[in-house]
Formats: structure tokens, sequence, C-alpha cells
């Protein structure tokens, strides 16, 4: 899986490209706060039949908390098991994207 940075990301969001974000983290802690336009689906319930609505070739992003957060990358490894082709991993997650000074949103 490729790896995207919070530059990378932004970009992405600011270019209006067409990609899924993964909040991989628990519930509540989307609830408290997430990145705009993320969906809640945590790595440790990340069941196929979950993301059956998400096409094979979309591109999906996954992020949790912060670098030494693993929860991102194990629903990254899960979307490839499942037949996803264009997954991204964004290692340094929540606390990386607020260090920006970009913004966040609350449920």
């Amino acid at each position: 899986m490729k790896k995207v940075t919070r530059e990378e990301l932004k970009g992405m969001m600011d270019r209006k490209e067409h990609f899924v974000l993964i909040d991989a983290r628990t519930h509540d802690g989307f609830h408290k706060e997430h990145i705009p336009g993320a969906n809640s689906f945590p790595a440790d319930h990340l069941e196929k039949e979950l993301v059956k609505d998400i096409k094979k070739n979309e591109t999906i992003v996954t992020y949790c908390s912060s670098f030494t957060c693993e929860s991102s990358t194990t629903a990254a490894q899960k979307l490839e098991k499942y037949g996803y082709k264009k997954v991204m991993d964004f290692k340094g997650g929540l606390a990386d994207w607020k260090e920006a000074g970009y913004p966040t949103e609350m449920e």
C-alpha cells in the first residue's frame, strides 16, 4: 500500500478528488473529532460486508490517531485483502493533521 502525507491528503481534498476517507479509530474517537469527510470504520471491526458499497477501483485513504497508531495500517491491509486496489495509509493521522493547522469536525 502507498503512504500519503498530510500535504498530499490536503491537496487531494482541495482539488476535490474523489476518494473515500476512512477513520480507523474507535467510533468514540471519531465522534469527538475527525478529519472532514471521513467515514468511521474502526480497524478491529472492519469486515468485508461493511465496505461492500465501496467500489473496488475507488481510491481509499485510511488514518488513525498518530504515527504510533497501527489501526490505519491494519485497516488498509484488510481492504487490500478484500480486493481494493488503490488503498493509501495516512500514517500521521489526526495528530499530524491538526499539527498542520488543518480543520477537523465533530459529530
